[in-house]
This record gives structure tokens, sequence and C-alpha cells, in this order.
């Protein structure tokens, strides 16, 4: 396994690998309807591109033999109620192939943004987690995240609830 920062070059199987993860882990769960539009919306390759340009995002991916299996977004500056006035970053996706869950490969790249964040001078890391997705949420816990609060969060036309999760550095 390599642990890298993304570049451009990385669009299009990032964007492959972040539409299958999150049908896989929602498609069940929600109107295939919506998930149309938050895939179209939200992976589409001018988005990842987009992303991965902008200086406000830090992509880090996972390869196995040349291909990308997981991959985090994080997101520099960017607050949420109760945290406030702190230097922080959010992790705005956190994707892992499901063939390949089981392996603490989430563990592994948790630890490696988490360390990232520190040698950034970042105070906390947070995240956004579905009400409705207990396996993340108990990950979220194990890794050390704690409860902060809710916010709002639209899939396609369904406005849903997610906990806010943050950890300290």
């Amino acid at each position: 396994m390599n642990f890298r920062l993304a570049t451009i070059d990385d669009t299009e199987a990032i964007r492959v690998l972040a539409e299958k993860t999150f049908r896989d882990t929602y498609a069940e769960l929600n109107t295939p309807e919506n998930m149309e539009i938050h895939v179209a919306k939200n992976f589409s390759s001018e988005t990842i591109l987009a992303d991965l340009q902008s200086l406000q995002n830090q992509y880090f991916v996972i390869e196995f033999e040349t291909q990308i299996v997981a991959f985090a977004k994080l997101v520099k500056a960017h607050s949420t109620k109760g945290l406030e006035g702190k230097s922080v970053v959010e992790i705005e996706r956190f994707y892992i192939d499901k063939n390949l869950h089981g392996q603490q490969l989430g563990r592994k790249l948790m630890d490696f943004c988490t360390n990232w964040a520190k040698e950034n001078s970042f105070e906390t890391i947070w995240l956004g987690v579905w009400e409705n997705n207990p396996n993340a949420i108990q990950f979220y816990k194990k890794m050390g995240f704690m409860f902060l609060d809710k916010h709002v969060f639209v899939l396609g036309t369904e406005v849903q609830t997610d906990f806010t999760m943050k950890k300290d550095l």
C-alpha cells in the first residue's frame, strides 16, 4: 500500500472510487433520483478536478498495485458550529473501497490525515456523518472523535441530518 498526496492525474480514479463507494454505502437507503442528483453534482470529473486544483483542499490517496483504493478529502479552515475561532480542518470525504473493508485501511488513512493536520498546526479535525450510518459513527468513535452537534445535509432533494464529530489534536 502506498499513501500519497493526490494530483490532478488522479481525477478520474478518484471520481470512479467516490461514485462507487457512495453508491455502495447509500443507494439502499435513498431514492435512485436523489442518488443521481447527488452523484452528478458532487462526483463529476469537473468537480473532482476543481477540488484537486483548489488550495483549500487536500486529497490523500492509498494505492494498491497502482490502483487508488481509498481517499480522504480535507478542507482547510472550514469551520462548523461549536468550533468558531479555532484552527480547524474538515474531513469532507473518507472513502474506502468496500472490497477492502476490514483490512485496517480506514485506521491507517485516518492516522495519516490526523498526522498531516497536526504537522500543519490545526487544532481540531472534524467531520459530518449521516445519522443513519452506524458503522461509520462507530469507526469515528474508535478513532477518538466525539459528538459535537448536528447539521443539515441535502442529498438530491431530501434534507437529512448529519452528526458533526470532532477530534482535538
